[in-house]
């Protein structure tokens, strides 16, 4: 079982040596890491230049690299205003990033949810629970004859697992469906084709092989830090 790892971070935190750091920029690929700190904005992430290193917060996070999620009981940079959860458009911690989960999604209003990058290239891939309420009917049968006599419907809460994409130069976002893949993959003809040629309800798994497929054939890279500027 993966052990969960609690980091109370206050004014040091040390970062993780930096791969290729001599290079101004490299290939986003699975062993990439990302500069840790808290995004405002997918742009942040682009640019790979967090608007906060965890030096400048005070925070308490519950992270599991394992599963792909962490959790937040608070963040709060040490020499400005408390962060609104709306501006945080994630966070990176050991070069992953999570992305934040909407409370709606996550109906929490105390802990802040984070769902981390499965995939990470052009198209990211992410995935997180959460709760649906579902009409589901019920009939009560006459045990001598065997047939229903009376019906009805109950509210019974279920627990969705959401796949989520995300393409990283334009920040656009969406289920991992047939549409919103195509809406990504224009630039990929033989690719776009394939995924067209796909059922309307295609499986999960036949489109997420598209996306690593998609990834490989189009890569995209990502700035890295001056290595003799960090060390400063």
């Amino acid at each position: 079982m993966p052990v969960t790892r609690l980091l109370t971070i206050s004014c040091f935190f040390f970062l993780p040596l930096w791969l290729g750091a001599q290079a101004d920029s490299a290939q986003l690929k699975a062993a990439f890491r990302f500069q840790d700190g808290v995004y405002l904005s997918i742009a942040a992430l682009q640019a790979n230049q967090p608007d906060f290193q965890w030096k400048a917060l005070q925070a308490k996070l519950a992270a599991n690299a394992e599963s792909y999620r962490a959790q937040a009981e608070y963040i709060r940079p040490i020499d400005a205003p408390p962060l609104a959860d709306e501006q945080i458009w994630g966070i990176v911690l050991d070069g992953l990033p999570y992305v934040r989960l909407p409370r709606e999604v996550t109906n929490d209003s105390t802990i802040l949810h984070f769902a981390g990058m499965r995939v990470r290239g052009r198209i990211c891939y992410y995935e997180f629970e959460r709760e649906e309420e579902r009409l589901v009917e019920i009939k009560a049968y006459n045990p001598l004859t065997g047939r229903p006599f009376r019906r009805g419907n109950i509210s019974k809460r279920e627990i969705i697992n959401e796949s989520r994409i995300l393409h990283l130069p334009t920040g656009q976002e969406g289920p991992l469906d047939r549409s919103t893949l195509m809406g990504m993959i224009g630039d990929d003809t033989k690719m776009y084709r394939t995924v067209e040629e796909l059922p309307e309800n295609g499986s999960t798994e036949m489109l997420y092989k598209c996306v690593l497929i998609y990834d490989d054939r189009n890569p995209i890279f990502i700035p890295v830090p001056d290595a003799s500027k960090s060390k400063n």
